[in-house]
């Protein structure tokens, strides 16, 4: 009976304890704002429009958002970019042309280049490594 009447307050303590890094109301992890350091304020942030996903980056201080949309990545893209891990991968977006891509891994993933403290890759025209899901100022 009392765990009834605590769970709406624990739901609400633990969304609030998340940092805000996803879009409102949103369970896909796919949105939301990243930073390529968790220290770092938001980079890019990903955003669904239309049924369709797009990435915006900070320039400046305001966000600027790409025109072409991001896909879905398919198992087969994923292993393009993670050959012998593609399985650790839960799902991913990706520019059509290339030069972008943002991959969530699955809870407890090895993969070799990814940072204890994020679930998340991305490959930047700057390169490619971990990325961290940050707040959306």
């Amino acid at each position: 009976m009392h765990a009834r009447r605590l769970l709406p307050g624990a739901l609400l303590l633990l969304s609030a304890c998340s940092g805000g890094t996803q879009l409102p109301f949103s369970s896909d992890p796919l949105l939301g704002c990243f930073a390529t350091s968790a220290r770092k304020p938001a980079e890019f942030r990903i955003d669904k429009d239309g049924g369709q996903y797009f990435v915006s980056f900070e320039r400046e201080g305001q966000w600027q958002r790409e025109p072409n949309a991001l896909y879905k990545a398919s198992r087969d893209d994923i292993r393009q970019y993670f050959r012998d891990d593609a399985e650790q991968i839960d799902s991913a977006l990706i520019r059509m042309a290339g030069g972008f891509g943002i991959f969530h891994a699955k809870d407890g993933a090895s993969l070799k280049a990814k940072a204890r403290d994020s679930d998340y890759m991305a490959l930047l025209l700057i390169g490619a490594g971990p990325v961290y899901a940050v707040k959306c100022d």
